[in-house]
C-alpha cells in the first residue's frame, strides 16, 4: 500500500504536465511532493509508520500551499499515506532467536 501514494504523485505530476502550459513548475512540484510521497519506503520497518505520517502531514501542508492551483491533484497520494499510516503493521520479530 506504501507504493501507491509516490505512484499516485507521479500520475498527478504526469497529468499536470500533459494538462497545463507550465512544464518546469509542474515537474518542481511534482518532483517535491513525489519525494515526500515516497519517502517512507527508504526509511526503517520499525520506524516507517511515524515516517508515513511526518510525510503526510508534510504532504498535507504541500497539497494546502498549493490548493488554488495544483494542489488538488495531489489528494489522492495523501489519502494513499494516511491508509498506509492507518493500515502498516510493523512486522513481528517472533521465531528470531535473539541467543547466539
Amino acid at each position: 500500500m506504501l507504493l501507491v501514494a509516490p505512484v499516485a504523485a507521479v500520475a498527478a505530476t504526469l497529468l499536470l504536465t500533459a494538462l497545463t502550459g507550465q512544464i518546469l513548475p509542474v515537474l518542481v512540484w511534482g518532483t517535491l511532493t513525489t519525494l515526500i510521497a515516497a519517502a517512507p519506503i527508504v526509511v526503517p520497518a520499525p520506524h516507517r509508520r511515524t515516517a508515513t505520517w511526518v510525510c503526510a502531514a508534510l504532504l498535507a501542508a504541500a497539497i494546502a500551499l498549493g490548493i488554488l492551483s495544483v494542489g488538488v491533484f495531489y489528494v489522492p497520494a495523501l489519502a494513499a499515506l494516511v491508509v498506509a499510516g492507518l493500515t502498516h503493521r510493523p512486522k513481528s520479530r517472533r521465531g528470531r532467536s535473539t541467543a547466539t
